[in-house]
């Protein structure tokens, strides 16, 4: 859009701007997170690295289309020696896991294992990605498809609101949110029923964008001990709509874009 002299309007312009500096320093960061785990692998010091199997491979590549490279990243079980932070955590192109172990072992026969091309039979041990580091792979989503930036907002969402920065489900307006913390999006069922412009990370949140994907997956497979069982037709939409949304690459609120 553009005004009658033919200019741009000064906040969306400087928005873009600012998006692309963010998205610079984002990046430069995360070049010199690789290069120093880089040196803590020569040196021996660096958690061990993960290898995903191939039913694994396969069950993350239904998840995610071709939206995520999986090749092209590095993903470690454990956190950077020496540095008290211990949780979880993603760059463009590494991931820490911290104490997460990224796969576990699940009965076989139930879940995704139709969607991934697995064949799998009941009691067989299968294994499977945890919420975990799908939550991480969907930062790396994010990355793409909004850019590097992510890891900014979903710094300032942690400090700024703490564990409430991934309740997904106060964010749309499913539960009450917390005392002084009002929904960030505040949908109505009946004029948005598929929930299309609400899943997206910008509206929703970065961190509460990545933690409904992650649910969505846990109750697509059957993992136990996850919030993911809730029996709301508003929350199983929602998570079935973020899922949809994950594949296709589509990441922007009502406009389509897509990676």
């Amino acid at each position: 859009m553009t005004t009658s002299g033919g200019h741009r309007p000064q906040g969306r312009s400087g928005a873009l701007r600012g998006g692309t500096l963010a998205d610079a320093v984002v990046s430069a960061l995360a070049a010199c997170a690789r290069a120093v785990d880089r040196l803590l692998d020569a040196g021996g010091v660096a958690p061990p690295r993960l290898t995903l199997p191939d039913e694994v491979l396969g069950e993350l590549r239904a998840l995610f289309g071709d939206t995520v490279d999986l090749s092209a990243v590095v993903i470690r079980r454990g956190h950077v020696p020496g540095v008290p932070h211990r949780r979880a955590f993603a760059l463009p192109g590494l991931i820490y896991l911290g104490p997460d172990p990224g796969i576990v072992a699940t009965a076989g026969g139930a879940g995704s294992g139709a969607s991934s091309g697995a064949s799998t039979h009941a009691g067989d041990l299968c294994p499977r990605a945890t919420p975990t580091l799908v939550h991480e792979l969907v930062h790396l989503w994010q990355g793409r498809v909004i850019g590097p930036r992510y890891v900014l907002h979903a710094l300032v969402e942690q400090v700024r609101r703490g564990r409430r920065a991934y309740d997904w489900r106060a964010a749309l307006g499913l539960v009450p949110p917390a005392p002084g913390a009002p929904p960030l999006v505040a949908f109505d069922t009946d004029c948005n029923p598929d929930l299309t412009s609400d899943i997206s990370p910008e509206p929703l949140g970065f961190e509460a964008h990545a933690q409904l994907v992650s649910e969505a997956y846990a109750r697509r497979v059957g993992l136990a001990g996850t919030r993911a069982h809730g029996g709301r037709d508003e929350e199983l939409r929602a998570m079935e709509a973020a899922l949809t949304r994950l594949r296709a690459g589509d990441g922007q609120p009502g406009t389509g874009a897509r990676v």
